[in-house]
């Protein structure tokens, strides 16, 4: 089983609420541009908190269906709960290590977003994804290169953030510059003709700027698990972080977002 370095349950499940808000309109341009369309059968792996998911059986429908796949029960039973509030019953939640995911041939479209940076064997699950795409169906996938993270003026909270990420990601197997190798990992999985996009935010204000502070604060137990920083360092580097994000003087630019689909 991977190790996710990012709290999860019901805290989790907010902040990414909160991500799914701020990156939505980038990942429905995605799905535009890859052709999503009612009555297509899709996947969505490494679902979290299920948001783009949700938004996936809209746009299938009527007579598509989607399920969305998680290892944290927590988040899932909130998705399903949502999914219930807005009458989607053409979506199904499914309690899965994505390690243990293999369904050749079932998909018109098979999908993940910031899923990949935290794997171990990132080239492996994409074989399978691509094998679980339908003939005349389409693999997506979204990830953040975090080197990419910058703002101005200079913040050591910020600084903080970005390096403890990187080392936390590292030492659990994953890798924060995936973002830009995903062309190379579809070419190694054999996946043909990827395509290829890239986006990348910044904010002077509002609450996708608070996403850095956020994303601090949701990694601090694995930080001191993996004696990458002390609880006490973690601290100082939230209240500077904080303050320089409720600053309006202050810019800060999210991670590069790369973008590709390739369709069989």
């Amino acid at each position: 089983m991977e190790r996710y370095v990012i709290r999860g349950g019901k805290e989790g499940y907010e902040r990414l609420l909160l991500l799914a808000r701020e990156r939505w309109p980038d990942t429905a341009a995605l799905f535009k541009r890859a052709g999503l369309s009612p009555g297509m059968r899709c996947i969505d792996l490494g679902c979290g908190g299920g948001e783009v998911t949700l938004e996936i059986a809209r746009l299938v429908d009527p007579g598509g269906s989607v399920i969305g796949v998680d290892m944290d029960e927590i988040k899932l039973s909130l998705a399903r709960r949502e999914a219930v509030g807005r009458g989607l019953g053409s979506v199904e939640f499914r309690l899965l290590d994505v390690g243990d995911w293999d369904e050749p041939g079932g998909y018109d479209v098979v999908y993940c977003r910031f899923l990949l940076q935290h794997l171990s064997q990132p080239v492996g699950l994409l074989r399978r994804m691509w094998a679980g795409v339908r003939p005349g169906g389409v693999l997506l996938v979204e990830d953040a290169d975090f080197d990419g993270w910058c703002c101005h003026p200079p913040n050591d909270g910020f600084d903080f953030f970005v390096r403890t990420y990187g080392q936390l990601l590292q030492q659990r197997g994953g890798d924060h510059a995936m973002g830009r190798k995903l062309y190379a990992c579809f070419r190694a999985a054999g996946i043909p003709r990827p395509q290829v996009a890239l986006t990348q935010p910044a904010w002077t204000e509002g609450e996708g700027k608070t996403l850095a502070w956020s994303t601090l604060e949701a990694t601090r137990e694995a930080i001191v698990s993996e004696r990458v920083a002390s609880e006490d360092e973690i601290s100082v580097a939230l209240l500077a972080l904080q303050d320089f994000t409720e600053d309006p003087r202050t810019l800060i630019c999210g991670p590069r977002n790369f973008q590709l689909w390739s369709s069989r």
